[in-house]
């Protein structure tokens, strides 16, 4: 029985594969930073939501449990709060962190404390700020509304 010669390709030579693997390294060395410029808007997003939906969560748990809640924000964090005794807070549940880049503004007029009711004395504005997607401002008016803008 004779055996016969493969005819066909038996691999790629060294020279191939180190051309190709520079090519890659290009390609990926220009499109890493890109990705990272089209993360932001979705950074941005994402805390503003995030927050708007824990201030609705500290709305219903003062409305539920017949006591004044608040949000503590404090750089780049934040908790809810339940009032134990008069002006005296106790927090209600884990620190919750900001999307890595996203920064808090100055919350105007201060931090939020819903009374039993689920209402504020005034309307309480919290702008969130991430490099390269800008800033949005989650506003909660006095009836507890808690919008995006």
């Amino acid at each position: 029985m004779v055996r016969g010669v493969r005819s066909g390709n038996r691999g790629a030579s060294l020279l191939e594969v180190l051309t190709a693997s520079a090519i890659m390294a290009t390609l990926l060395g220009v499109g890493v930073p890109r990705v990272v410029t089209l993360r932001a808007p979705y950074a941005l997003s994402g805390a503003v939501h995030q927050i708007a939906a824990d201030l609705e969560l500290a709305r219903q748990r003062a409305i539920a449990r017949n006591k004044r809640f608040r949000v503590n924000f404090s750089s780049g964090r934040y908790v809810l709060e339940q009032e134990e005794a008069p002006n005296s807070f106790v927090a209600d549940g884990a620190t919750q962190m900001l999307p890595h880049g996203a920064t808090l503004g100055t919350i105007s007029p201060g931090n939020p404390i819903f009374d039993t009711r689920g209402m504020l004395t005034a309307n309480t504005t919290v702008p969130v700020t991430v490099t390269g997607a800008g800033t949005k401002t989650v506003t909660i008016n006095v009836l507890g509304r808690t919008t995006i803008n």
